[in-house]
């Protein structure tokens, strides 16, 4: 059993447009929406600092809220005004099962190369990539239209020095110039699809393919990280290995 007291009404909002779309973020952790076996969401009037001898350990159903005059608080039940449709069921990612959908994602920056030997490549073991540029767009927003063709089961990540960027600190401020030492960086959209992607499908079903010293996006751990300098080819074996890894049968 786990809770999370106090609330506000947008993060309770937030949780369950999350739950519909079949996981949701819990304390710093994706769960995915089979691991829940039930939710239950209760209003009240006051925060918890209001009340006492809350026992957490209890089910949600049982759990008593009294105020400082021990009188018991009515906890409104409000789960079915929040969820109101069964959520979209995501792949099952046993490792005893193969992975039924064969669309794969390919997020890419400026430098085109790399992506049609992905794309190559991936039809070659029988895959199906999905380039977002590629897709009609039917008067969507480009976060739209990402959602709309992100129904995946994997994502490919490439990331290419196309930006140039000043480092975070500078000892002091002066005129740029060419001896300065600027990082090389990828578009800042394929940094946030890297991010989205890891959200969606979890962080095993994301790699990301890295050219020559481009940054790397912190705080995203736990990825597979390939490197290569000139061509995909380089690491061919590689993404061989983590598709099958991901269950796929090539």
């Amino acid at each position: 059993m786990l809770y999370e007291f106090d609330l506000s009404e947008s993060e309770v909002k937030a949780f369950a447009e999350q739950h519909q779309k079949g996981r949701v973020l819990f304390r710093g952790k994706w769960i995915n929406v089979p691991d829940i076996e039930e939710i239950e969401i209760r209003e009240t009037p006051y925060n918890s600092n209001t009340y006492k001898s809350i026992n957490a350990l209890l089910p949600v159903g049982d759990i008593i809220f009294r105020d400082d005059y021990n009188l018991q608080t009515e906890a409104k039940v409000v789960t079915r005004q929040l969820f109101k449709s069964e959520p979209k069921k995501f792949i099952e990612k046993s490792a005893r099962q193969l992975i039924s959908s064969r669309n794969v994602f390919i997020v890419h920056g400026h430098d085109v190369q790399p992506v049609k030997e992905l794309k190559k490549m991936l039809i070659e073991f029988g895959l199906n990539p999905i380039v977002l540029h590629e897709q009609p767009s039917g008067s969507r927003t480009i976060i739209e239209k990402l959602e709309k063709y992100s129904d995946v089961g994997y994502a490919f990540v490439i990331l290419t020095p196309d930006d140039l960027a000043l480092p975070d600190t500078l000892p002091i401020i002066r005129p740029l110039t060419p001896e300065l030492p600027f990082k090389h960086r990828a578009r800042q959209n394929v940094v946030l699809e890297f991010g989205y992607f890891m959200g969606l499908l979890g962080r095993d079903r994301v790699c990301c393919l890295h050219k020559g010293n481009v940054e790397l996006p912190s705080d995203m751990y736990g990825i597979v990280y390939i490197p290569f300098e000139k061509s995909l080819e380089e690491c061919r074996d590689m993404i061989v290995k983590n598709l099958r890894d991901a269950r796929y049968k090539i």
